[in-house]
């Protein structure tokens, strides 16, 4: 496996080193989904695999590593992006996703180096709402905290509306740090949801379209590890 630990090293990685770093890290559970995240975000913004020759990086990994679905690369490169290897060690790559999609929807920011600390509003049985850092909440108390602050502004959206704005919202947190400030708006007019995106750099719109492609893949997304 190649070490990542220095810039230097990582910026003179080939296509193929990367691939085969990536495979090595699969055994290496939280710690190596952060450094496949970081391996991922290299090939991306350094446009690696159009200089060896492939349409894209998205296009490369799906031929070469088939492992791991686009979505993952994309959930594990948002977390190598906002958060520590060590806080990858400590959470877990999808507890710190959905932090980053509660701290989107309650407009907060959550603690830099260690989020442990950062406090949660977790629904309990009857509506009642306990707050606990994020370090003691499960992933499914996560989950419905993430859920209960979304419930106000989309009373009236019809279910099946509201679940796929949900899942797109999931998307794109995915893709965008947190300071990135894009926003998913809706509102429902005439019976029918209205959907607007805010805030998206020039720079980012390749970043937004592929955020657009995985919202399509519900059954790649759902099924990632």
């Amino acid at each position: 496996m190649i070490q990542t630990s220095g810039n230097n090293t990582l910026s003179e990685l080939t296509l193929e080193q990367v691939r085969d770093s990536m495979l090595a890290y699969l055994r290496e559970g939280n710690a190596g989904h952060y450094n496949i995240g970081r391996l991922y975000n290299h090939t991306v913004n350094n446009k690696l695999a159009e200089k060896n020759g492939h349409e894209s990086a998205q296009a490369y990994f799906s031929q070469h590593i088939q492992d791991l679905s686009q979505a993952t690369l994309s959930r594990y490169g948002a977390v190598a992006r906002e958060f520590t290897e060590e806080a990858c060690r400590n959470y877990g790559v999808m507890k710190l996703t959905t932090l980053r999609t509660y701290a989107q929807v309650a407009d907060i920011q959550f603690q830099a180096g260690d989020p442990g600390s950062t406090p949660i509003d977790v629904p309990g049985e009857g509506g009642a709402v306990a707050q606990k850092p994020f370090s003691e909440c499960s992933l499914e108390e996560l989950k419905q905290a993430v859920k209960h602050k979304r419930q106000p502004s989309r009373a009236s959206m019809p279910a099946a509306d509201t679940a796929r704005i949900e899942f797109m919202r999931e998307c794109f947190s995915r893709h965008f740090a947190q300071g990135a400030r894009v926003q998913l708006k809706t509102s429902v007019q005439g019976g029918k949801t209205l959907l607007t995106i805010q805030g998206v750099p020039l720079n980012d719109v390749e970043r937004l379209m592929e955020a657009l492609l995985d919202s399509f893949q519900p059954q790649l997304v759902r099924s990632a590890g």
